[in-house]
């Protein structure tokens, strides 16, 4: 799993009202435009864009973390200074945001929070500069993954077979609605990359939750190179002409 690739499921996929997983393709009628519902069957590919989805949210989370740094940042050099140059303002913003963050990964980042307020060339972002962005962009994924697997796997307590752990509350209450619908769906996929099957998922009122762990060989990585060829191919027979690997 890749943020290249969450990104994509979440440019061309959707829940309908009952929260099932469909392909959404732009169609056009003697009506006019309106979008085409594929569904999606296959639990295993369900699964793996109900994870896909659930952790874009949370990487667009602390997104919207840094994007607040960023601003704010913005704010105190217009308080210190008055630069209405854009290369003298990005100057002065990407050499500030380099010293809280100790290096130049976010100036893909700044560039396009600046660009949404004023026009520049100097706000065009360099392929290596948009390259640091991406990859700090996975760093973020892989963090939230080990976080996820910490506090389902490593923290649960056992007791004949059965695990059990608790969600934190300010976790729980910080999933938006659609994170909530597909918690248990992102669990078990999740859980896969940790070679672990979960049965008899259960929820409970107090943020609980309990599983039957089943310890599997394989690694998902082939599993999962399938799912995005099916993917693909199912988006190609409905004139999308792109796909979700990175």
């Amino acid at each position: 799993m890749t943020y290249k690739a969450c990104r994509k499921i979440n440019e061309y996929f959707q829940l309908d009202e009952k929260f099932d997983v469909y392909l959404a393709v732009p169609s056009e009628n003697e009506h006019g435009a309106f979008t085409k519902r594929i569904p999606i069957t296959s639990p295993i590919e369900k699964g793996y864009l109900y994870a896909c989805l659930f952790f874009f949210d949370e990487i667009t989370k602390e997104l919207d973390k840094l994007r607040k740094m960023i601003n704010k940042i913005i704010d105190e050099i217009r308080q210190d200074v008055h630069i209405e140059d854009p290369s003298k303002l990005l100057m002065e913003l990407s050499a500030r945001v380099r010293n809280k963050i100790g290096d130049d990964s976010l100036d893909a980042f700044v560039k396009e929070i600046l660009a949404e307020e004023m026009r520049a060339l100097s706000l065009m972002p360099t392929e290596k500069e948009i390259k640091k962005l991406e990859e700090i962009k996975d760093s973020i994924l892989l963090e939230l993954l080990n976080a996820f697997k910490e506090m389902t796997i490593d923290q649960a307590t056992s007791h004949n077979d059965v695990y059990t752990f608790t969600f934190p509350k300010d976790y729980y209450e910080d999933l938006n609605p659609r994170q909530r619908k597909i918690l248990s769906p992102a669990i078990r996929l999740t859980n896969l990359y940790n070679q672990i099957r979960m049965e008899d998922l259960k929820f409970f009122p107090d943020r609980r939750v309990q599983y039957r762990a089943i310890h599997i060989s394989n690694k998902f990585d082939a599993t999962e190179t399938q799912i995005k060829e099916s993917l693909k191919q199912l988006m190609g027979k409905h004139f999308i002409k792109d796909n979700v690997d990175d």
